[in-house]
């Protein structure tokens, strides 16, 4: 069959429905036919790390694979952060690359590099594929692309090579897990626990937190485990100061598929006992974990007097906390507004900045996977193509992308993208003209307003240059009004929200202290 069918019939037999990216000549296109030869639709993108999000996504959403397709040299370049993202967010990839070819190495010097080593510290394994390649080869090196440790894996295509495979990486090892009636027996003897729950836990866990009756706390990507107003919901742990108190007050923490790469660097707040249960084997290095389970949750979680009040009191204090200093067109408003509006049904996707802060302590989490942030590596520019390929694995249910005007300014090209496909996407931009997260961070001599500050820029007349609807939102009172506008539209829309950001330091203190 050759690499390039075999690669398209393993993507195809993997449940892969969409492939992303910017195509080269040659072999891309020859495998952009192969695929949809196999009834997998090729989107075309306008830059590489953007395809890769939007396929990451695409595949967080729909439980799949799906991959990117990128030329040599500049297109292998340019997908490194969109490679970095899907590893570190647990999100499921497939780089397909070309390359010059073996036999030509040694007379073609245009576009060669390494790829693989390029590649290699980005994704969790990195192999040449050549007409050689076996099913069984293909179907064990994508085996890894899903599983309960996401990430992205790479596929240099060169037809005339032999196959070549790294070997999966080793990872740090887990620490010995205990029987089930070791852990439920310690989890007993608990009486103010707390629980956490992040992005490995499994989608059906309501039963079993609330038989445990304990206060829960998620992480951004653990988001949705407890619906929006359960009793027992006390908000997002972030590993900052919000949530601080509450868990030195606890007797003992219990993660429940909690990720290393989710919280942020600091010191583990208290001193209570930390228990880990973990639907698959972890490694624990960031919280002093001292007893592990591998299993389900409800295997271990024993049932208990609910203690509801704590959860409740603790997340209407948080969000009190924040808007002590709300501006009528401030971030937590315009994100008040837009919750409003937008339906139990749709989705959303963030992009890191200042605003991230006032969106996700205030987003009403109904499900697992209906908020989509790059947590992990927190970069730029993921909110757009993450609503694309959310879009295309949902096209049901509208999609709401919150962004700041940096972010945007990255993928900015994807608009036309967006209009091409016709999605129903509402790409909302938090727009104050300025860098202003790592603002909060500038110090005295570390440079003055340039390092922080852009121009003034109209996206509402960006986008409709793309053809799509757009409004400008200078007046707090428009804000309901132009949700409903985008959502009645059920078509890419753009609000660009002039948005008044001197509540953000306030926002910064209260959630980082």
């Amino acid at each position: 069959m050759g690499a390039i069918g075999e690669v398209a019939r393993a993507l195809r037999d993997r449940g892969c429905t969409h492939v992303f990216g910017v195509p080269g000549g040659g072999p891309n296109l020859e495998l952009i036919g192969e695929l949809e030869r196999n009834g997998i639709e090729f989107v075309l993108a306008h830059g590489e790390s953007g395809a890769a999000m939007m396929a990451s996504a695409h595949g967080l959403t729909t439980g799949t694979l799906s991959a990117v397709v990128v030329t040599r040299g500049p297109g292998v370049s340019s997908v490194v952060n969109g490679a970095a993202q899907a590893t570190l967010d647990r999100a499921p990839l497939v780089v397909i690359t070309d390359t010059v070819p073996m036999s030509q190495r040694d007379r073609v010097a245009h576009q060669r590099f390494d790829q693989r080593a390029v590649l290699r510290p980005v994704t969790l394994r990195t192999a040449r594929i050549g007409d050689d390649v076996t099913a069984e080869e293909m179907l064990e090196l994508l085996s890894c692309v899903d599983g309960g440790r996401s990430g992205a894996v790479h596929l240099d295509l060169d037809a005339g090579a032999s196959t070549d495979i790294d070997p999966p990486r080793s990872v740090d090892q887990p620490m010995t897990a205990a029987a089930a009636d070791v852990v439920r027996a310690r989890l007993e003897g608990s009486d103010h626990p707390i629980v956490i729950t992040g992005i490995h836990a499994p989608d059906n866990l309501s039963g079993p937190l609330e038989s445990f009756g304990a206060p829960v706390l998620t992480t951004y990507q653990g988001a949705g485990a407890l619906a929006e107003g359960h009793p027992l919901l006390a908000g997002m742990f972030t590993n900052a100061e919000l949530e601080r108190q509450l868990l030195v007050d606890a007797d003992m923490v219990v993660l429940i598929g909690f990720d290393d790469v989710e919280p942020m660097p600091g010191p583990w707040p208290g001193t209570a006992e930390v228990v880990a249960i973990d639907p698959v084997p972890t490694a624990h290095r960031f919280a002093p974990v001292s007893l592990a389970y591998v299993g389900e949750p409800a295997d271990v979680l024993p049932e208990r007097t609910p203690s509801h009040s704590g959860a409740c009191e603790h997340l209407r204090s948080v969000r009190a906390r924040l808007s002590d200093a709300a501006r009528p067109l401030g971030p937590i408003e315009l994100v008040r507004s837009a919750a409003e509006v937008w339906p139990d049904e749709g989705m959303v996707t963030v992009d890191a900045g200042a605003h991230f802060l006032a969106v996700l302590p205030f987003w009403p989490v109904t499900r697992r996977r209906q908020l989509l942030i790059s947590n992990g590596l927190a970069t730029m520019g993921y909110a757009l193509p993450a609503a694309v390929g959310a879009s295309l694995a949902s096209p049901d249910r509208p999609v709401l992308s919150l962004t700041g005007d940096g972010g945007l300014q990255m993928m900015l090209a994807e608009l036309e993208t967006l209009q091409r496909l016709q999605l129903p996407v509402c790409v909302t931009v938090f727009n104050d003209s300025e860098l202003t997260l790592i603002k909060l961070k500038q110090r005295d001599g570390q440079g003055d307003q340039r390092a922080v500050r852009y121009g003034a820029s109209n996206f509402a007349a960006i986008a409709e240059g793309f053809g799509m609807s757009a409004t400008v939102v200078d007046n707090a009172e428009n804000l309901h009004e132009a949700f409903r506008s985008a959502l009645d539209a059920r078509a890419p829309y753009l609000i660009d929200v002039r948005i008044d950001p001197t509540e953000y330091r306030h926002i910064m203190a209260v959630s980082r202290g």
